[in-house]
């Protein structure tokens, strides 16, 4: 079962005589790999590869909400599902050779991930935490109303 994810290439006796056609990482760099692929120039890619490990760090850093679960933020289960379906993305496209389709849906998908953690993520902390003081102040307001008291 371990192998059940690695590339057929990957199994191939190396010939140090020919330089393989398409290399292909592990199945978990894929994402990674795909960022580095989407930025065409060598720094910049190395620096967003590196950056795209720092940005899960950061995200202990960055989002501190009030509530932890994302059982009560329905925004942030959207959002989350989003990330994951746009990390998978960025594997499969990591597996892709270099050509035209997949080199443009890889730099669209490159940006959507560090939108997400840069933008999207901050923005959800705010816009939550505002819905959620309202709610309780509503809250709080709707039991005043319930048990008779002058507003």
């Amino acid at each position: 079962m371990p192998n059940a994810l690695g590339h057929p290439d990957n199994y191939i006796e190396a010939n140090p005589m020919v330089t393989p056609v398409h290399i292909v990482p592990e199945w978990y760099f894929l994402p990674f790999y795909a960022i580095l692929r989407s930025i065409p120039d060598k720094l910049a890619g190395v620096l967003a590869l590196l950056f795209a490990i720092i940005c899960l760090y950061l995200v202990t850093l960055i989002s501190k909400p009030e509530v932890r679960s994302l059982l009560f933020r329905p925004l942030s289960q959207v959002f989350f599902w989003f990330v994951f379906f746009d990390a998978c993305l960025l594997g499969w496209i990591g597996n892709m050779p270099v050509e035209y389709p997949y080199v443009i849906i890889g730099q669209l998908l490159t940006v959507g991930y560090f939108s997400y953690f840069l933008i999207i993520l901050p923005m959800l902390n705010i816009v939550e935490e505002f819905f959620w003081q309202n709610d309780q102040y509503i809250g709080k307001f709707g039991e005043d109303i319930e048990k008779g008291y002058k507003i």
